[in-house]
Order: C-alpha cells, then structure tokens, then sequence
C-alpha cells in the first residue's frame, strides 16, 4: 500500500472565505482523482503560526519559495515584479469578456505563463488562474457618472505599472499601495484616496465604507488569482500526480471562476446587502463612458504592447 503524501497550502489574503473555498475545493478535487493518497492541509496564517509555534511575523511568500509550504493562492499581479508579462494580465479593458479570459487563460497563452515564464522567473510554478472577485469596479468618495469624472480624483492601486499609467490615462493621480504589510496599511492608505479598485465581493476588505461610499461597475479589469506550487517540489512528483494536479486545480478554478461571478452578481442585485455593507449607490458604467475610457487609452497600450514579450497583447486580444 502506497504512503500518502501531505501537502500544505497556506491562505494569507483577504478575505479568508473567499480563498479557502478554492482551497477545500481543491483539496475535494484531490481526494476523487487520488482516492486519498494525496492529501491538502489547509492552513491560514494563523492556524500555521499556533501549529508551528511561531511568531505572528510570517513572511508567506518566503516560506512557497522555500518549499516549506508547498502550495497557495497568490494575486497574480505580484508575480510582475519578477515576471513583467504577469501585468499584461491586467491590462484594462483587455478582456471582451469571461468567455475570453477563459479562453486566454486556459489555452495556450495562459499556460506558458504558468509553466515557462512563472518557473523560469521564480521558484514556484502556477497551475490555474482563479478570480477570487472577477471584475474590477471603482468605488468612491462621489458617484462617477463618465470618463470626465475620474479627472483629478486619486486612485488607490497597487504595486502595478499599468494600474498608474491607468490612472494618468483616466486624468486621474494615484496612490500606491505598497505591498509590505498590505493590510496594516490599508485603512490609511484608503483615507487617501478618492477612489479604489476592487470587486463587489471583495469591497468589505479592500474599500472603506466611510469614505468609498459610491460604486461604479466599470468592468475595466479582471482580478485574477492563481494557485501555486513550489518547483521543487512540483518537480518531485510523479508525472501522473503531476496530471492529477493539473486537473485537480482547472476544475477547482473553473468552480472558484463561476463563484466570483455569482458573487457579485448577487451583491450587485441585493439592495440589503448594499445597506450591510456600507454602499449608498451602485451603478453600471455606460457603455458610451467606458468607449471614451477605453479611447483614452491609445498611449498606454502603444507603451506596453512593447514592454511585453513581443506579441502577447496582440495574441490575447485577438484570442
């Protein structure tokens, strides 16, 4: 009788519920298709620091690229630094829609991201992209009604080059968002700024309701996420585990994929769920103010058409 084999995945972003879905999703994928002998242990921060006897003072990213924890969920923007192509996935308005991105991401442009250019970048190698929140939209200090309201007001973004060139395109000022100690940072951060990017599910964590009190569904951009494992490890298993791995994390984002869009969906058409959670207005940007934002942006796809490997842009917009 063959040993089973452990496998941890560790959760570190907000909120909690929205990435230990995908994760116990995961791990139930695991469990049909190997019949129990791999097993997920699923740990957030917390549960790894109490387990391990460790300080509160846990660098995440540090322990995927050491294989001490071998698997995770990681903004897919954060790869960008190390791997430039990573921010061509949040190009705005690149995206016709979730038909699209599902034909990107899980065809051939998607899976050399995740099994060339993420490994040969960095220790870990990717194995779905999820969403964990889907379409971006903005939420605010005032109701934004067109392009020419974003001029003047100051974005929130993180640490993406294309998310300021955004902002300057929009005639808008930014405030970046550094990603050390995210989240100790983020209720300063937000009192900053007049507006933030995120998504309907994940407003509670990212926004703040006392100050962004107007949404906007722009649709500008997709929130992408992508689930992880340390190369080494990865290169340690069998190639039948290996293709177990791969499909067991397709049909778990595919699920997580649909969820995210549900999600907001419901947030979106749920007044109650507006009032619990702080937001006064919701509105559909029209389609006529988008044009005119996407108008806006002939300079910064002309920049990063050639910051990228050459013909990426051009292969998922004509995908």
């Amino acid at each position: 009788m063959s040993s089973v084999r452990k496998i941890q995945w560790l959760i570190y972003h907000e909120p909690i519920g929205l990435f230990l879905r995908t994760a116990n999703a995961f791990c139930e994928e695991i469990k049909q298709l190997t019949n129990g002998r791999i097993e997920i242990e699923v740990h957030t921060l917390s549960d790894y620091a109490k387990k391990y006897n460790i300080g509160p003072e846990i660098n995440p990213g540090a322990l995927l690229k050491t294989g001490e924890v071998q698997m995770g969920q990681v903004y897919t923007g954060q790869f960008g630094s190390s791997a430039p192509d990573f921010y061509a996935l949040a190009m705005p308005f690149l995206f016709r829609d979730h038909d699209h991105a599902a034909k990107v991401l899980e065809g051939e442009i998607g899976q050399n991201l995740l099994n060339k250019t993420l490994p040969e970048k960095t220790s870990l190698r990717g194995l779905a992209f999820t969403y964990s929140g889907g379409y971006c939209v903005m939420a605010s200090n005032k109701k934004i009604k067109s392009a020419e309201d974003f001029k003047g007001l100051t974005i929130g973004i993180n640490a993406n080059p294309v998310f300021a060139d955004m902002a300057k395109a929009f005639g808008s000022n930014f405030e970046l968002l550094a990603d050390i100690d995210h989240w100790k940072n983020i209720n300063s951060f937000n009192k900053k700024t007049d507006v933030v990017q995120t998504t309907l599910a994940r407003y509670g964590v990212e926004a703040d309701s006392n100050v962004h009190k107007h949404i906007v569904n722009t649709e500008h951009s997709l929130y992408l996420t992508t689930i992880v494992i340390n190369e080494a490890f990865w290169n340690s298993l069998t190639i039948e585990d290996q293709m177990i791995m791969r499909q067991a994390a397709l049909n778990s984002a595919r699920k997580e994929r649909t969820w995210s869009i549900e999600d907001n969906q419901n947030i979106a058409n749920d007044k109650n769920e507006h009032a619990k959670l702080g937001i006064t207005s919701y509105n559909d940007f029209p389609e006529e103010e988008s044009d005119k934002l996407r108008e806006s942006l002939g300079q910064l796809y002309k920049k990063y058409t050639k910051f990228f490997s050459t013909g990426l842009i051009d292969s998922i917009q004509n995908s």
